[in-house]
């Protein structure tokens, strides 16, 4: 028996900027797409989702497979190992079940993605690299259906823990960190949204934002042109697309500050801290996610009534930092809040949502 566990990701910062080519910081999370596979006589895969009500086949004739949906991630990803001469001899059945949120912003889907990758890369004679099949799974999920998001949740699952992501075209960069956080609760809102409609329309409209930008402003370099170099050109740019540029371009900058942060505080752990030095860059990361959470909400516009309602209230009761994750209208948040996190629970179950503990994961690995 085969046996394989993908984590999901919670953004801390770099939310809606990877599919823009920013940097993010993410973090792998304990919650989880299982897969278990054994082997059958018969040269196909038969694939049961129960978590789904659904159960498919593949037949192991070595050739790429038609499309039955517009997220076909399973035939997408046995694709994408045709097309580079992968063959396989060898049939399985096959059972993936997951406790991830499903349509939450809790990346489920790419958890899923990059299990089964994992599975075909595990069962091959010629073995894809973790930074390949990170690649891939972009590719499986986000480029072969054309749709909005980036490359985040797909390095984050295969690396795991911590990771810094500076997704710049076909060559990523890649940071990774062996630290474990500490102190989050995530909580669903229970509100349902449209992951990947929600994200092709918030980067299109960053995206035609910046273009208007360049139109009036040809040195504007939204990498590195700071937002006081902006502030001239603002008055003459439509209110949408005014926020957009504000908002992504403090954003950028959130981000940057937090690596700073946390690459220092790893720097005094391994030199041995004090309880005063921890609880400092706790109460500095918290501060952080909430500005980024400020930017989500008012300028980039993808949060909701009630899900600022449930941040509020995190915050009301302590928690040193909260904010939305994933896509936005609708789905999960986080607060961070260590040696109290249930008390985070509490809140966010008063709030009309559902809370989880999470811990920092590894990556993609068998168990």
């Amino acid at each position: 028996m085969i046996r394989i566990k993908s984590p999901g990701r919670i953004c801390l910062f770099g939310e809606h900027q990877d599919y823009l080519h920013y940097p993010i910081i993410s973090m792998a999370i304990s919650k989880y797409i299982y897969l278990e596979a054994k082997r059958i006589p018969e040269k196909k895969f038969e694939i049961s989702l129960p978590n789904l009500n659904q159960f498919m086949e593949i037949p192991l004739n070595n050739k790429e497979l038609d499309y039955t949906s517009k997220r076909d991630y399973l035939i997408s990803g046995y694709n994408q190992f045709i097309r580079k001469k992968f063959r396989f001899t060898e049939g399985y059945k096959i059972k993936i079940t997951g406790d991830i949120p499903i349509n939450a912003g809790v990346a489920s889907s790419s958890a899923l993605v990059i299990c089964w990758l994992y599975f075909l890369n595990f069962i091959t004679e010629r073995k894809m690299e973790p930074f390949q099949m990170a690649l891939e799974g972009y590719n499986t999920e986000v480029k072969e259906f054309q749709e909005g998001g980036g490359m985040m949740d797909h390095f984050t699952s295969v690396f795991g823990n911590l990771i810094f992501l500076k997704p710049d075209g076909s060559k990523p960069q890649l940071k990774t960190y062996d630290l474990t956080l500490k102190g989050f609760v995530l909580g669903n809102s229970m509100e349902k949204k449209a992951t990947v409609d929600d994200l092709i329309r918030t980067k299109f409209s960053s995206l035609k934002a910046f273009e208007i930008l360049n139109s009036i402003f040809p040195k504007f370099d939204r990498f590195y042109t700071k937002l006081e170099d902006i502030e001239p050109y603002l008055s003459s740019i439509k209110e949408e697309y005014k926020r957009k540029i504000i908002g992504n371009i403090i954003n950028r900058d959130i981000t940057n500050k937090a690596k700073n942060l946390i690459e220092n505080y790893i720097i005094s752990v391994k030199q041995g801290i004090s309880p005063s030095v921890d609880l400092d860059f706790y109460q500095k990361l918290g501060t952080l996610l909430n500005q980024h959470q400020e930017q989500l909400r008012d300028n980039i516009g993808v949060s909701t009534s009630k899900i600022n309602k449930i941040i509020e209230d995190c915050l009301e009761t302590g928690a040193f930092g909260s904010k939305i994750n994933g896509s936005g209208f609708g789905g999960t948040i986080f607060a961070l809040f260590p040696n109290n996190e249930q008390i985070l629970k509490e809140t966010i179950r008063k709030a009309g949502g559902k809370a989880y503990d999470i811990k920092t994961s590894y990556g993609v690995e068998t168990y």
